[in-house]
């Protein structure tokens, strides 16, 4: 079973006590320590096998340490103080920090990072560092959070300004999302190179959340969000198991673009840094809207070195496409083998006493289709396709026509 943990570098400072609000889980008591307010507020289901690390430098130590810990006081979870954490002004100790928070992380946790206190740099280095461990330990990002008391003015007059904790009410911001946008960067470049939707797709999942809560309709976007994965899941498969005719005639392409349509239409935007994202996933799918898609799909193939399927779908892409030219039936075996053996007696310039059925009993059709331009502008392309495809093809795998 995962656990549930919760990181947090406490400063040097002299804090001064305030409430924390947060958008979704309301308001603290009075709290000296934002770490005080993000337990109470966040890490109210840990157990005894969860854990709360408060990083420590020596300075931060010596001055609050002993106060944090009295305030937070007694807890049903674990609460452990690491120690001598380096100070991190200079590369070395950036990477230290790095390492030491890093092993302190077990496979499956789920993690929420406090970011409001320690050196400028800190924040980043504990974002990529998440991204990091996604990857490496499969850890899942429930919250990253940031005390902003610098909201309510400076700390050096509050009590003068401000004299009542009670009335100090100091924003507590989920800034998940800053993870979330890394994570979907990631993806939609993993699938846009490759063609690859298992990254992306899995984000549909696991990273909506952070994405929503800066949206508006929130439903409404989270379903066109699933909407697309599920269609680009569906485009990835069907290219690579030679689906033909749900190459032709799925509406996947239709699906996946009126999912990026809705969530970028203005009165219910998709949070805004998701939009370039999704602009590069319709940019990537703009063939298949101007091209028949089977041409599409072979480029495709080309782009993203699928050798065996590009050449299969090409050349039953040429079958299909000459039965719908001379009045034939594309899904039907039948016709879609009278092309076949068009192509092959022109290749062969074989006499009609050579010919076999069905061609034998659709001799008009047959000199029709040879006598194409197409055909005329493309022979003997078919013949060296099919030796391709017969080079590479499984052992034992025998022709589909499936288009």
């Amino acid at each position: 079973m995962s656990r549930k943990v919760f990181l947090s570098f406490l400063g040097t400072n002299d804090y001064k006590p305030c409430k924390y609000v947060s958008g979704e889980k309301g308001e603290s008591r009075v709290v000296k320590y934002v770490q005080d307010a993000i337990l109470n507020l966040y890490c109210q289901n840990f157990t005894k096998d969860d854990f709360a690390y408060i990083f420590l430098t020596q300075p931060a130590e010596n001055k609050n340490w002993e106060t944090l810990q009295t305030a937070i006081g007694t807890k049903s979870f674990n609460i452990v103080p690491v120690t001598n954490i380096p100070e991190g002004y200079s590369e070395t100790d950036i990477w230290k920090i790095f390492e030491i928070v890093f092993n302190y992380l077990s496979d499956n946790d789920e993690v929420i990072l406090d970011v409001t206190h320690g050196f400028r740099s800190l924040p980043m280095l504990e974002i990529v560092l998440l991204n990091y461990a996604k990857s490496l330990k499969n850890i899942k990002v429930k919250y990253i959070l940031y005390g902003a008391f610098e909201a309510l003015g400076s700390p050096r007059d509050i009590d003068e300004r401000i004299p009542n904790p009670e009335n100090r009410k100091a924003p507590l911001l989920d800034i998940t999302a800053f993870s979330a946008i890394q994570a979907w960067t990631f993806g939609a470049e993993s699938f846009i190179q490759t063609g690859n939707t298992k990254t992306i797709t899995e984000l549909s999942l696991e990273n909506i959340k952070p994405i929503l809560k800066e949206s508006k309709g929130s439903d409404f976007t989270a379903s066109n969000i699933r909407s697309l994965m599920k269609s680009l899941e569906q485009i990835e498969t069907t290219i690579k198991t030679n689906r033909g005719k749900t190459i032709n005639h799925g509406n996947w392409i239709q699906t996946a673009h009126e999912a990026l349509s809705n969530l970028t239409i203005e009165e219910r935007q998709v949070f805004a840094p998701v939009k370039p994202i999704l602009k590069q996933v319709e940019d990537k799918l703009a063939s298949f809207n101007q091209m028949p898609h089977w041409e599409a799909s072979v480029d495709w193939c080309i782009e993203h070195g699928l050798a065996q399927q590009g050449i299969t779908q090409l050349q039953e892409g040429i079958i299909s496409f000459l039965c719908e030219q001379h009045g034939l039936k594309s899904n039907d075996l039948t016709d879609r083998e009278i092309v076949t053996q068009a192509l092959n007696i022109y290749d062969k310039s074989k006499d009609e006493s050579e010919w076999h059925k069905p061609a034998s009993e659709n001799k008009e059709k047959v000199i029709e289709i040879i006598k194409s331009k197409f055909v005329e502008k493309h022979k003997g392309n078919f013949s060296r396709l099919s030796s391709l495809r017969n080079d590479i093809k499984p052992w034992g795998v025998q022709r589909r026509c499936d288009k």
